[in-house]
């Protein structure tokens, strides 16, 4: 302990006016310990029961649980780590008559306007207000002099006290640590009733939110003790005002394990407080309705009363204007990309629930930003389709019903390209079958070809949805799928009550690593999930009989099958969007499966498989030249990996397929090199055009012209190196967009090639729409909004995610 705390003496000499206090101290400094020169004294009933530090004001307490002082030791301690002392210019502190008050505001007025009467409380019967046996198991919270929490003396949950009690009562009645806490009731203000916090500065930090500032008035252990005389004056009393949490040091902070919340002292803002509203809104889904919940409102007036909730309205102007703003920097972000094109996937979209009368067409842009990372964003939703009759949606929307020159994939997509300048930029189109076969589709497309704004004469606009395809393949045996289906219900029932019991059907089923299917699961999803249940089952108890033989014969092949979709659609749809390299491979495995499985000695399911065949080299025939592009332009393949797998796939023609892809691969090189040939050529005769005499205009045509010719027979010999290099090791964590960052210097040209090609999407779908039975669909709520609002929502959910 500090040497001059034994001269301390924190009460006033009798007689001196409370109006006098802070005077009477500042004369008794000199006789004090120099600590003091450091602290503000706070008086209680004319004794110091606090000193605030006057750097980060904190309230450091200044007696003891027997009420009498509890030295200074404390205080030292305290400002040889203080953090704001440092930062702070002491000359500035120095202006005052009272040493170091950084607040004219006693903070105790500032709690408690109606001064300290109610801290006099003793028991039940000398104010209404504590004469609920409620209050023998709650702590009461003051802000500004008024009741308006309770916190359980047990697990010390807060509640509001400033309507009534009986949700105090059923707390008591739920709460899980009240039977553990061991505390002797003897009142609300008694010492035992107190919380226990696991340190001491919590103890007399548990903040109440005011206008920004933090301030406490609680009554725990330290605040009063409850004598048994009719004398009932509180030997001890703590009332704290604190600044905001950004005041506090970084070891109050570390202290205690149950952190106040971080509150910052800036004045409140309306304005960011609607803008992270209407993030909540968006980024979840809510309907715009929700701020208009009597339950929403209360919530909010909980957290700050001087937010003023917004209207349905409101939210629906502030979305649009999120959205316009996150929409200008996504345009900001693709225009830098001028030497790049862009790839589009289109979806259909329905309102979730019954028969839908309207149905959206949902366009996202595909491509490598900058830092050379996959993007996939939402550009533009618009109505695919939507019944002309339909009164109520007219009605809802305030609006007229969509016109068909408003809408179908012709209009919208168009519209799209438009909007984004996306006109000499596009790459490729990936579309679900309702809008591939769809007329418009089929006439932007030759819209597209006679304006020279799609590549190698549009080969790779309209591309069949890999998730589409692969679903119409596995519908090809869907009578035979259903009977192995039958074959699995006739397991469960069996088994039921036999000594495979629940909980072991639930262990083989979490050791699959397999997710449970949703209930809008595909149907073959759903039996695809119950075969691997049995399988498992068969591994993990081998000596129960489980099927007979034949039966679980059929039941592995047919999973077998399932399992090559499954898996294929999962790496083509997944959250994490796959580079264009890997489709080839993940469908070639479905191919393989397919082919092994036509053998099998049951004839029902091979002459299942052999439809399912036909319907896949129907879709191989149409697809392996945009397949094959992507692993030519892998460096672990090449070439070389595409004759290898076509020889298989194709037996004697494989050659004119090899060519095809040869072709292909040379023709989209050469329309990359050609931009920059036609800028040449256009800068000279640009320059000619300047000339003031013809006579020497062509003096140097000849150069150019070999500058030229020798420039473009670099950049095709870039292909032919590439090529020609060896094949890199495969890794299993190679970085294909990362070798191509770090090669674009060795082949500039076909580095930028490689960004597009490698950014095309195989599915117009995400993983969990791919294997649900509605596809994407948009909450009800919002499908009642008019279309453009629903654009924003949409298109912003996606870009802020």
């Amino acid at each position: 302990m500090d040497p001059m705390d034994e001269h301390d003496s924190d009460e006033l000499p009798s007689g001196v006016a409370s109006d006098d206090a802070h005077v009477a101290f500042r004369a008794r400094t000199k006789k004090r310990s120099k600590v003091w020169d450091e602290y503000k004294p706070i008086y209680v009933n004319g004794v110091v029961q606090s000193a605030e530090c006057r750097y980060c004001h904190i309230l450091m307490s200044c007696k003891g649980s027997d009420g009498h002082s509890n030295g200074t030791s404390h205080l030292w301690r305290h400002q040889k780590i203080c953090r704001a002392k440092e930062d702070l210019d002491l000359a500035q502190l120095h202006d005052t008559g009272f040493p170091y008050v950084m607040n004219d505001i006693n903070p105790v007025d500032q709690i408690h306007p109606d001064s300290l009467d109610d801290i006099k409380l003793a028991s039940h019967s000398d104010n209404s207000r504590f004469r609920s046996k409620v209050w023998e198991e709650f702590t009461p919270v003051y802000v500004e002099g008024r009741i308006q929490g309770a916190e359980c003396l047990h697990c010390h949950k807060r509640l509001s006290a400033d309507k009534g009690r009986s949700h105090l009562n059923r707390h008591t009645q739920t709460c899980p640590a009240r039977g553990e806490t061991g505390i002797n009731h003897k009142g609300p203000f008694s010492p035992s009733s107190a919380p226990s916090f696991k340190s001491g500065v919590q103890d007399e930090l548990s903040p109440a939110l005011t206008n920004g500032k933090v301030q406490i008035a609680e009554y725990a252990s330290k605040l009063l003790k409850v004598n048994s005389s009719v004398d009932k004056t509180p030997q001890s009393q703590h009332i704290l005002a604190l600044p905001a949490r950004d005041n506090m040091t970084k070891e109050q902070n570390a202290s205690s394990t149950h952190a106040a919340p971080d509150v910052s002292t800036s004045k409140f803002d309306q304005e960011t407080s609607y803008q992270e509203l209407i993030r909540m809104v968006v980024l979840h889904g809510y309907p715009l309705s929700i701020v208009e919940h009597e339950e929403m409102k209360r919530f909010a007036k909980s957290l700050n009363p001087l937010f003023n909730m917004a209207s349905s309205i409101d939210v629906e102007e502030y979305s649009t204007l999120l959205y316009q703003k996150e929409k200008a920097d996504l345009k900001e972000k693709i225009a830098a990309l001028s030497s790049r094109r862009i790839s589009l996937s289109a979806s259909i979209w329905a309102p979730h629930g019954a028969e839908p009368t309207v149905k959206y067409i949902c366009l996202t842009a595909h491509f490598i930003d900058a830092e050379w990372r996959l993007q996939r964003k939402i550009i533009k939703f618009g109505v695919f389709w939507s019944l002309p009759t339909d009164l109520e949606r007219m009605i809802l929307h305030k609006e007229a019903c969509v016109l068909d020159s408003e809408s179908g994939p012709y209009n919208v997509i168009a519209e799209a390209i438009s909007d984004w300048n996306l006109d000499n930029n596009l790459f490729s189109l990936i579309s679900v079958s309702e809008i591939r076969n769809h007329e418009g589709t089929t006439k932007l497309k030759d819209m597209l070809i006679q304006k020279n704004s799609l590549p190698i004469r549009g080969e790779l606009y309209n591309i069949a949805c890999v998730d589409d395809v692969l679903n119409n393949i596995v519908s090809k045996g869907q009578s035979m799928l259903h009977l192995v289906d039958n074959i699995l219900e006739r397991f469960m029932l069996a088994h039921a009550y036999s000594s495979l019991t629940q909980q072991q059907l639930f262990e083989a089923v979490t050791n699959m690593g397999l997710k449970c299917p949703q209930e809008d699961a595909k149907w073959w999803h759903k039996i695809y999930f119950r075969l691997e249940v049995v399988l498992h089952c068969k591994k993990a108890f081998p000596s129960e009989e489980l099927l007979p033989a034949e039966d679980y014969k059929v039941v592995e092949s047919i999973c077998k099958i399932l399992r090559a979709f499954y898996h294929a659609i999962e790496v083509i749809s997944g959250p994490v969007c796959p580079t264009a390299n890997v489709y080839f491979n993940e469908l070639w495995k479905v191919r393989t499966t397919l082919q092994e499985e036509a053998s099998t000695d049951h004839t029902e399911v091979a002459s299942m498989v052999r439809e399912m065949q036909e319907a896949f080299h129907e879709y191989w025939e149409n697809s392996y030249l945009w397949l094959s592009i992507p692993i030519v332009l892998d460096p672990r393949f090449k070439i070389t990996f595409i004759e290898f797998r076509l020889k298989r796939a194709f037996g004697a023609e494989a050659a004119k397929y090899v060519a095809a892809v040869r072709e292909i691969i040379r023709e989209l090189f050469h329309e990359y090199c050609g931009p920059v040939d036609k800028g040449v050529h256009t800068s000279n005769n640009e320059a000619r055009d300047v000339e003031m005499d013809g006579f020497d205009s062509d003096s140097l045509e000849d150069w150019d012209q070999h500058l030229s010719a020798q420039s473009r027979s670099q950049r095709l010999s870039e292909l032919d190196n590439y090529l020609e290099d060896g094949l890199v090791p495969r890794k299993d964590d190679f970085d294909i967009l990362n070798w191509w960052m770090i090669h674009s210097t060795k082949y500039p040209t076909l580095s930028v090639m490689a960004q597009d090609v490698l950014a095309m999407p195989s599915s117009a779908l995400h993983c969990k729409a791919a294997f649900s039975s509605e596809g994407p669909v948009i909450h009800r709520q919002w499908s009642t909004l008019n279309i453009k609002t629903i654009e924003a929502l949409v298109c912003t959910q996606d870009w802020i995610r």
